[in-house]
């Protein structure tokens, strides 16, 4: 098998990051032997243990938008693929659930799996879990799951023009070995590439179930996981009942699970129609569990009603501050710091997003641990107005400095216009004239994403990445199809290349320290905001522990009422 380098990764690199949920996971790093004097892993197998709970019941959740079709295949969006037909489905391997303070969390375990090896070619030999079935549905009707099942999908996935086919941009060709064993070979030297197997879109479908009509769009859906499809009429939400059948004993808790998709109101134009009508919903208890925004938030607490929340973290999404070395007055490294150093990134989280969300530099990492510590980032790069202004002085800049700080409109949420206003202040008052120039989000994406790249400072959505080879090629590799500093830095790109094959968890890990450290030094770009989902439930609901990075959503299966 002959497998790319990792400057050929470039090649695909816009490919995978083009995707919004490709993926990235860690696990201990195993034991390895030695052969022909390569390292090779000992198996490792991460079958997570059952948790407790009481049986029963049925749970209200809310999706926000109507499902295309059901094929889970075909489309991208996520009410399909976390809160519709999807929750039907397993995969070859998902991410850990986990509570929010262990996050951002892309720890992977077994789903179908009950172990995976790395052999020495770089190739990766799945054992399946014994006794796994399908639902009992026609024309499946309840036969053993079997590695020629997974092959198949893997397969289905990669037709070319598919939406999630740059998903598997990493991974080669998949063999049944047996009828539970597999191997995956790598398409690429890709530290990440199990990541895109546990990814909530790579599904696993049966063949019978595809050659009814020869697609899924029209169901039927049938698959190994907790929850059983039923069939609504229109407008009547999605409902789900328990697999008594599901190949982890004793799992799914609740009986049932019931989603809602929140229609906007008479006041559909305006933002906080659909805010609204949501938090009222859970107030009335016809919801038991919302994710929220800041304003929403806000909705909630004064309601003063008997809920719980807790607070999801992951990277690779949420607000990202880019800065264009190629123009004139950004060449210079000292007055990119200073922009840096004129803002409190930790001040904004508490006082505009409600605690809703960290600053990083916004690459997507396996746990927290892989991420700069809050101290040093603070203490070297940020929040020092007067370090501001005196690296603009020894820079030889005549204050005020003329910035031009390009903004992407949203159409909800007035935590982003309190960014917009607290950016320019700090800018002001350190030296800065900062103009605006609010965009809308084509305008922003042609301007800041495009290929001429017209703008200075911009302040926008993060492209939404879920691996860190992904973010680090797109973003920040100087032939990155989004190089959106512009930089042309031969030691970060060298340093983004050798951790993108590093399959050693612990060098890895130290690797991306270091990256982070160059990219903020230098001042190329950070996230201010990086993404987090707050979640308020019932106070009865117990052991909900969501994890969404990947699109994952096996936490539904592991939730309790304690009523």
């Amino acid at each position: 098998m002959k497998l790319l380098s990792a400057k050929k990764l470039l090649i695909v690199a816009a490919a995978i990051f083009a995707v919004a949920c490709s993926s990235s996971g860690d696990n201990p790093t195993p034991d390895t032997n030695i052969s022909d004097g390569v390292p090779v892993p000992s198996p490792t197998a991460v079958v997570a243990p059952a948790p407790s709970g009481s049986f029963g019941g049925t749970l209200k959740v809310v999706a926000a938008a109507e499902i295309p079709h059901r094929d889970v295949h075909q489309e991208v969006q996520e009410t399909l693929t976390a809160l519709g037909p999807g929750l039907a489905y397993s995969r070859l391997l998902r991410l850990r659930s986990g509570q929010g303070a262990n996050q951002p969390n892309l720890l992977l375990e077994c789903d179908l799996c009950e172990s995976w090896e790395l052999d020495k070619n770089l190739a990766y030999i799945f054992q399946l879990r014994p006794g796994v079935k399908w639902q009992n549905i026609a024309p499946v009707n309840g036969r053993d799951l079997t590695a020629q099942d997974v092959v198949f999908s893997l397969d289905r996935l990669k037709t070319p023009g598919w939406p999630n086919a740059p998903l598997l941009a990493s991974i080669g060709d998949a063999v049944a070995l047996e009828d539970l064993a597999l191997q995956v070979e790598l398409a690429l030297e890709d530290a990440d590439a199990l990541l895109s197997l546990a990814d909530g879109h790579v599904k696993i479908v049966a063949p019978e179930a595809v050659a009814v009509t020869g697609d899924l769009k029209d169901g039927p859906v049938i698959g190994t996981g907790p929850w059983v499809w039923q069939e609504t009429g229109p407008s009547e939400g999605m409902e789900f009942t328990r697999n008594s059948n599901y190949f982890e004993g004793g799992l799914p808790f609740l009986d049932q699970l019931n989603v809602t998709v929140m229609r906007s109101g008479p006041l559909a134009d305006s933002p906080d129609s659909i805010e609204l009508d949501k938090v009222a919903a859970f107030r009335a208890g016809l919801v038991d569990v919302l994710s929220v925004g800041p304003n929403e938030w806000e909705m909630v607490q004064r309601g003063g009603s008997d809920y719980q929340s807790v607070v999801s973290r992951r990277s690779g999404a949420g607000v990202v501050l880019a800065m264009n070395s190629q123009k004139p007055n950004l060449q210079a490294a000292a007055v990119r710091q200073a922009v840096f150093q004129a803002i409190d990134p930790w001040d904004y989280l508490d006082t505009v997003w409600s605690g809703q969300g960290f600053a990083s530099v916004g690459v997507p990492v396996r746990e927290p641990g892989w991420l700069l510590e809050r101290l040093e980032m603070r203490q070297n790069f940020f929040a020092d107005p007067g370090k501001a202004r005196q690296l603009l002085v020894n820079a030889g800049q005549t204050l005020p400095v003329d910035l031009e700080v390009t903004v992407r409109i949203e159409r909800t949420g007035g935590e982003n216009l309190a960014l917009e206003e607290r950016l320019m202040a700090d800018l002001t008052a350190v030296g800065f004239n900062p103009e605006l120039r609010r965009m809308n989000p084509v305008q922003f994406d042609d301007l800041v994403m495009g290929p001429v790249r017209d703008f200075q400072l911009a302040v926008g959505a993060v492209p939404p990445t879920s691996s860190t080879n992904s973010y680090l090629f797109g973003l920040l590799h100087s032939q990155g199809q989004w190089n959106l500093a512009g930089h042309d830095d031969s030691l970060l790109d060298s340093m983004i290349e050798t951790q993108a094959a590093e399959f050693n968890d612990v060098a890895r890990r130290d690797q991306l320290v270091e990256i982070q450290r160059r990219v903020l030094d230098q001042a190329y770009l950070f996230s201010p905001v990086t993404a987090a989902s707050r979640w308020v439930f019932s106070s009865d609901l117990k052991g909900f522990e969501p994890n969404t990075a990947l699109s994952e959503y096996n936490f539904w299966s592991r939730t309790w009422l304690d009523r």
